[in-house]
């Protein structure tokens, strides 16, 4: 061959290696400073109705063995979608559904959560070690149509088929051809004909059946090839993950091993795939390995399991760090078995609150807020309430000091009419408050901490103090800790035994109304509605008419009829 072809030919195949290498490191480059720049910043990722439904699908799963839960009317009255986005800076689907599961289901063990805190401390602490593991998050990434979970549930809930057929099949092939060859060769091409024409209709009629499910193989490949390198990192700190890392790699092996064998369809139109396809029509190898492998997995539930539960909380973990880092203080809360249902927080915040007002708190008797509309009152309630559930979920206070027992927490804000049902707004609001009356006198030693913003305020003025003052009154001597926020100044006398008062206040002037936010002793003393109809912009008329009326029935009890 000419020298200058071969020179010719070797530059072109070191370009090649050139261009793949660089555009190797290039890939690794982007990726390493994505990693880098998403540090301690709250998470901008997109969802779709769809991919945040299958997020939730783990935690449903969970949630049916038992244990306390935030049921959806708390979590959505809280806004803690936009919370668990703002935090979720997962790189893989099994990291995000660990992490959704963990603010849906508040712990109540401390070793728990002090685990998972050394775990934070640790990935906060160590970005070169952290950098990798969440490199390996990375190359497990995300499902598609389906969580990691649901991929995982079908595959272990699978029956395994029977072998027979496709052995069937293989030996039908093989007597053939020793028909042909050794016996008969007219009879035996004949013979060989039927036995090609039987395993190739066999193949496909009962890969039709599984091939669905070869994706499920791969989510499983994928966790315990990420499992493989964390273990492989042998970081001292994760020691007891990665013994269980090694175990679950050695029990899978096979499986992985495998999974090659699987496929749908020549994708890439290779060569190599083209002639393993017809292996695989021939032999019904990839069926076979298949069934062995789904009984496999049948004899190891739990350990399959137990493999997704811990790389999520690995990630998961990385996650809670991030977010402390996007805080600008956060404290570890005290938090106690059993006790008083009591609460004592300093300078507590609203975590997705541009510039929030921080307040103190300690509530040893139930809490009654009174205040105007806009002056802070609900946001304070979502912020004690939202802070309860990340104490318990994270171990993380959004406060200088949280001291609280575990609480079981339950919410009844932001209410909608169910035009589904046809049920009225007050229906809903009874429901909803019956709900949390129910979980008060459940037995259960865990305290219930409740929230309920504007109490009954789907009816008319008498039956909605009347009805509400019993049902807040009725908490009272009972294994829970209330926060309710009114307009109805009355209720702050009928339940000064029973409930500490206090409000939010603002400033009206003549231009201008301003709130302060801050938590204040006592119950409001001023009234500022109408005020606030004359700062708008309101008729004068009719400003000054509806503080006549104000006055009237604020001193005889009734109302003008002119």
């Amino acid at each position: 061959m000419d020298i200058k072809i071969i020179i010719v030919f070797a530059c072109f195949i070191a370009a090649a290696v050139y261009a793949a290498v660089d555009s190797r490191r290039k890939y690794e480059a982007k990726i390493e400073k994505r990693l880098r720049d998403s540090w301690g910043k709250p998470s901008r990722r997109k969802y779709n109705e769809d991919s945040y439904e299958n997020i939730a699908h783990y935690f449903e799963d969970c949630s049916e063995k038992g244990g306390f839960v935030i049921d959806d009317i708390t979590w959505n009255d809280l806004g803690m979608d936009a919370l668990y986005k703002r935090m979720n800076t997962a790189n893989s689907s099994i990291g995000q559904e660990y992490l959704y599961k963990m603010l849906r289901m508040p712990c109540n063990d401390i070793n728990q959560l002090k685990e998972l805190d050394r775990l934070a401390e640790y990935f906060d602490g160590h970005e070169k070690e952290r950098m990798k593991i969440q490199r390996t998050y990375v190359d497990m990434g995300f499902t598609r149509h389906l969580a990691a979970s649901d991929y995982i549930g079908l595959l272990v809930d699978l029956e395994a088929g029977s072998n027979l057929l496709h052995y069937f099949a293989i030996a039908c092939l093989i007597a053939s051809f020793i028909v042909c060859f050794a016996i008969d060769a007219l009879v035996g091409i004949g013979l060989v004909i039927l036995a090609v024409t039987f395993t190739i209709i066999t193949y496909y009629r009962y890969k039709a059946k599984v091939e669905p499910y070869f994706i499920c193989v791969t989510q499983l490949v994928k966790m315990v090839s990420a499992a493989q390198k964390l273990e492989q990192f042998g970081y001292k700190e994760l020691e007891s993950y990665n013994s269980y890392f090694r175990e679950s790699a050695a029990a899978f092996s096979d499986i992985a091993r495998n999974s090659g064998l699987l496929a749908s369809g020549n994708v890439d139109g290779s060569l190599w795939e083209m002639l393993l396809d017809y292996v695989r029509m021939l032999t019904h190898v990839d069926l076979i390995k298949f069934n062995q492998m789904i009984r496999k997995l049948g004899k190891c539930e739990a350990q399959v399991y137990g493999l997704m539960e811990r790389l999520g909380r690995l990630e998961a973990a990385i996650c809670v760090a991030s977010f402390r880092r996007q805080l600008d203080y956060w404290s570890r809360p005290d938090l106690k078995t059993g006790g008083s249902a009591a609460i004592q927080v300093s300078d507590v915040f609203h975590p997705l609150v541009e510039k929030p007002v921080a307040n103190s708190l300690n509530a040893a008797k139930h809490i009654l807020l009174t205040g105007s509309n806009a002056s802070g009152k609900s946001t304070f309630l979502k912020t004690i309430a939202i802070n309860a559930i990340l104490s318990q979920a994270i171990y993380t206070s959004v406060s200088k000091s949280y001291t609280a027992p575990f609480f079981r927490i339950y919410s009844s804000m932001s209410l909608r009419d169910d035009l589904d049902k046809q049920n009225s707004y007050y229906i809903v609001e009874i429901k909803s408050i019956k709900r949390i009356l129910d979980a008060v006198a459940a037995k259960d030693a865990m305290p219930v901490l409740c929230f309920v913003d504007e109490v009954l305020r789907g009816t008319n003025t008498v039956e909605r103090i009347a009805a509400s003052s019993e049902i807040l009154k009725s908490l009272r001597y009972r294994n829970v800790l209330c926060f309710a926020a009114t307009h109805d100044i009355e209720l702050t006398a009928i339940l000064d035994k029973f409930y500490d008062n206090y409000h939010f206040q603002e400033e009206v002037t003549k231009d201008d109304v301003t709130f302060n936010y801050r938590l204040l002793k006592g119950p409001a003393t001023t009234r500022n509605a109408i005020k606030l109809l004359k700062l708008i912009g309101y008729d004068e008329e009719v400003v000054e008419a509806a503080q006549r009326q104000a006055m009237y029935f604020m001193d005889k009890g009734i109302w003008l009829m002119d």
